[in-house]
C-alpha cells in the first residue's frame, strides 16, 4: 500500500506578522493539507492554540505530541504527529528532547537557544495489520550547529532502538534549519535515504518567509531507513486567496509500505 507522509512548519502565531499572522491564515494551512491528503503529517511551531484549529478543521484526523516543556504543556510549541483515524492506530508513542539529558522535560541541549523535542509514534494500517511503521517528527535548533549535529546524531540513536526488536520501516521528518550541504544532514544522509533523491533537480528553499521563490536551499527534510520504496516527493508552493499558509513550503513524500 502507498502511504503519503507530510512534513510542515506551521509559523508561530505572532501579531508582527500582520495579516501573515495565523488568525489570518490557519484556513490555508488547513487547505493545503486537505489537498495534499497525506496519510500523516508532521508538524513544526504549532501552539497548542494553533493545532486545535487545525484539528477543528480536519477532523479526520487525530494527533499525538505535548508541548515542548512535557506532559501538561497544552499550549506550548509541539512537534505534532497528525494521521488520518480511520486508516491507522496508534500502537506506541512517545517524545524525547534534543538534549544531553533526552528524558528530562524542557531540558537545553548543547549550543541551542530553546528546548527541542523529537516526538515518535508506531502506526498500525486499520485495513492491513501486517502494515506498521515508526514515524519520528523534529524541529532542530536555528541558532546552535552543535545541537543540530548532536541531535542528528541522538535521533539515529533512537531510531536504532526503536528498529532493534523488529526491523521496522522509519519515516523522520523535521523543520532542520539547516542546507543540504551542512554536517548534519550529511551525518543523517550516511544511515538514512533522503526523499529530495526523487526530484529530478534541486530542491530550492523550504523557508521562504511569506515571499515565495525557488531560489535557495531547502531546510525541511523527510528521511526513511534504507529499504523503503520511495515513489514520490512534492513541495506545495501554492498561494490560497493570493497568500501562503506559512513562512514555509509543505513537503510530501509518498512511499510503499508493505506487510509483514
Amino acid at each position: 500500500m502507498n502511504v503519503i507522509t507530510m512534513t510542515f512548519n506551521l509559523r508561530v502565531n505572532v501579531d508582527s506578522d500582520g495579516s501573515n499572522a495565523w488568525p489570518h491564515r490557519k484556513h490555508r494551512a488547513a487547505a493545503v493539507i486537505a489537498e495534499a491528503s497525506p496519510d500523516l503529517f508532521g508538524t513544526q511551531e504549532g501552539s497548542g492554540a494553533m493545532l486545535r484549529d487545525l484539528d477543528e478543521a480536519l477532523p479526520e484526523y487525530g494527533r499525538i505530541g505535548t508541548g515542548r516543556m512535557g506532559q501538561g504543556d497544552r499550549d506550548g510549541e509541539h512537534c505534532a504527529i497528525y494521521y488520518k483515524q480511520a486508516d491507522f492506530s496508534i500502537l506506541r508513542e512517545g517524545q524525547f528532547w534534543l538534549s544531553e539529558t533526552p528524558e528530562k522535560p524542557g531540558s537545553l541541549g548543547w549550543d541551542g537557544s530553546y528546548p527541542r523535542i523529537c516526538t515518535w509514534g508506531l502506526f498500525q494500517s486499520t485495513k492491513d495489520t501486517g502494515v506498521r511503521f515508526y514515524v519520528v517528527n523534529t524541529h532542530f535548533d536555528h541558532m546552535g550547529a552543535v545541537a543540530r549535529q548532536e541531535s542528528a546524531k541522538l535521533i539515529l540513536d533512537h531510531i536504532q532502538r526503536l528498529t532493534k526488536e523488529a526491523s521496522l520501516p522509519v519515516i523522520l521528518m523535521g523543520d532542520l534549519n539547516a542546507g543540504p550541504g551542512e554536517t548534519e544532514i550529511e551525518i543523517l544522509r550516511e544511515a538514512l535515504q533522503d526523499a529530495y533523491e526523487l526530484l529530478g533537480e534541486p530542491a530550492g528553499r523550504t523557508f521562504h518567509d511569506f515571499k515565495g521563490g525557488l531560489e535557495g536551499e531547502p531546510i525541511d527534510y523527510i528521511f526513511t531507513t534504507r529499504g523503503v520504496e520511495m515513489v514520490e516527493t512534492i513541495i506545495y508552493r501554492d498561494t490560497y486567496d493570493g497568500a501562503y499558509p506559512s513562512d514555509h513550503y509543505p513537503v510530501s513524500m509518498k512511499w510503499r509500505a508493505a506487510s509483514e
